[in-house]
């Protein structure tokens, strides 16, 4: 998790100290997707004490959110420009800060959402106070947008005990589900299917790609198929597969991922087969162990996964050390208090932060200049 130099965005570093923290936050989008990097980080600063509510779209922002309130909004996406100035508006006259959740380039949203986003002038990135991400290379790109970017990085909160027990078998479990990859999927899928064919004791385990579940029907091939879970289910079925395969071709939109699916496989004491691109800097773990097998190119996948198949030390070995590794810098409850303490720096400068905001878009929105911010 990255702290923010407020200094280098504020004019002085004069702090508000007189209100307490209070977040709120908006779930524009619910479902599976939302549990790591929205609901299970809130809930558990909620445990702590931190006077911290959880909304599920519809919300009505007066119904919902409290007067000095820190705003979380997961991907708002404003019908325009001067809807998300008006929302931004109405939370700065009642002394809210607004931050927009947001955890993937806009590259990677599906083209109807792309255009939109681009016919508004990026509302939702830059008429907020700042922006709540999810990598320090997301946090570069978003910059062009807004100024104020924070980085908290995704962890898991349920850390399993190491299980090697499970690898002791001659049936491999193979799990791919991984949502948005059709193109990777594409790739793998013919080595995948002469593997599929000629080993009986291996068997996919596939969630959410219907495409290469037909293509796999089409060849005969009989799989264990799921459509998109809900978050505990999916890590119940990932939990049951011994090999997890994590393909993702280079570029600038994948490098701003995060590595949460390798998290959660190593939580679920399940060896890796990732990359080529983003796993390099995890690829190794406490004293150099390696957790997991990065290939180098797409069509390098399969063949490191029959590797690791039949090498069973190594596979042991990489899976403890992967799990390991996330046990100790990886959960969940290890980053709350920094992830709490950087909330409350931000509230104690909100006015600062604001000023911010103003400099940057003031002249894009008079309805901005209509009121005052309260702090």
């Amino acid at each position: 998790m990255i702290q923010i130099d407020f200094a280098k965005h504020c004019k002085n570093t004069a702090m508000l100290t007189n209100r307490p923290l209070k977040i709120e936050v908006l779930i524009n989008s619910p479902g599976h997707h939302d549990q790591v990097r929205v609901r299970d980080p809130f809930l558990a600063l909620q445990s702590l004490g931190v006077d911290c509510r959880i909304h599920e779209k519809p919300f009505r922002f007066n119904l919902c959110i409290r007067p000095h309130s820190l705003v979380v909004w997961q991907r708002p996406l404003p019908e325009s420009w001067q809807r998300q100035i008006e929302h931004l508006q109405w939370l700065r006259e009642r002394g809210c800060l607004l931050l927009t959740e947001w955890d993937d380039h806009p590259d990677l949203f599906p083209t109807q959402i792309r255009n939109r986003l681009v016919n508004q002038a990026m509302a939702p990135l830059r008429a907020c106070h700042a922006i709540h991400s999810s990598s320090a290379a997301l946090a570069r790109e978003l910059n062009q947008y807004n100024p104020l970017v924070l980085v908290l990085e995704n962890a898991t909160a349920a850390m399993p005990a190491l299980d090697l027990n499970k690898h002791q078998t001659n049936e491999l479990r193979l799990f791919l589900g991984n949502q948005n990859r059709n193109y990777e999927h594409r790739l793998i899928a013919p080595a995948l299917l002469r593997w599929l064919k000629i080993d009986p004791q291996v068997k996919l385990v596939l969630v959410g790609d219907g495409e290469l579940k037909d293509q796999m029907e089409l060849e005969d091939i009989t799989i264990e198929y799921h459509p998109l879970l809900n978050y505990s289910e999916y890590r119940r079925v990932l939990n049951s597969c011994q090999i997890a395969l994590l393909p993702l071709h280079s570029n600038l939109a994948n490098s701003c991922k995060t590595v949460i699916k390798w998290i959660e496989a190593a939580a679920e004491s399940v060896a890796v087969i990732a990359g080529p691109e983003l796993y390099g800097d995890v690829a190794q773990g406490i004293n150099k162990a390696k957790t997991l097998a990065l290939a180098e190119d797409l069509r390098d996948m399969i063949p490191l996964a029959q590797k690791l198949w039949r090498d069973l030390p190594e596979r042991l070995s990489m899976v403890n050390a992967a799990h390991n590794l996330v046990e100790k810098q990886w959960v969940l409850s290890c980053s709350l208090t920094q992830r709490l303490n950087l909330y409350r720096a931000l509230w104690q400068r909100r006015s600062l932060v604001d000023i911010r905001l103003m400099e940057a878009i003031g002249s894009q929105a008079p309805l901005l200049h209509q009121g005052p911010f309260c702090p």
